[in-house]
């Protein structure tokens, strides 16, 4: 795994700035990059966990996000771009004061939704719980954010302590080409 300082994209920008806003959750996306994951595939993965989840258009999208409440209150997660080919995948859960997910299936759900982009999800899953506690280490009040690129996918990890509760969200984009 390599880690990744600099985040420039737009992605990060379009997923950034709705995140300073307590009443939005959520961010269109106009990421171009395809993910090669399907609707069907996430929504299928995210089964497996619980209960049936359904995607619906995000309220005000003008990009055509769909997302999905997740079952008993989990969370919700985001899907940006072509249904059969999606460009942007963001999961949001509670988390505690302590930097732990809330509910006895955060971490499944996080696992089933990095299932889809990387062959070994325990390293990401580990990574999420480092970067939860680094941020509640630091004194802040603001978001904190930390990215890191695997294989060809670029894992973005925002906590974001001003929503009630404190959320956490990853998001998934397909990872930038090398600059030389």
């Amino acid at each position: 795994m390599k880690k990744r300082l600099d985040i420039t994209s737009l992605f990060a920008l379009s997923l950034a700035l709705p995140l300073f806003c307590p009443t939005v959750h959520a961010a269109d996306f106009s990421a171009t990059r395809r993910l090669d994951v399907s609707q069907e595939t996430l929504r299928k993965g995210l089964e497996k966990v619980g209960s049936p989840v359904t995607f619906a258009p995000r309220s005000g999208s003008t990009q055509g996000t769909q997302e999905a409440r997740l079952p008993d209150n989990a969370g919700l997660v985001q899907a940006g771009g072509d249904k059969e080919n999606l460009t942007t995948v963001v999961l949001w859960l509670p988390v505690d004061d302590k930097g732990n997910l809330v509910g006895t299936k955060a971490r499944a759900y996080l696992e089933a939704v990095v299932d889809n982009f990387v062959r070994e999800h325990e390293q990401i899953v580990l990574w999420v719980d480092q970067v939860l506690k680094r941020a509640l280490s630091e004194a802040r009040s603001s978001l904190y954010l930390e990215s890191q690129l695997v294989e060809q996918y670029q894992f973005k990890v925002a906590y974001v302590p001003t929503l009630s509760p404190p959320m956490m969200s990853m998001a998934v984009a397909a990872g930038e080409d090398e600059q030389p």
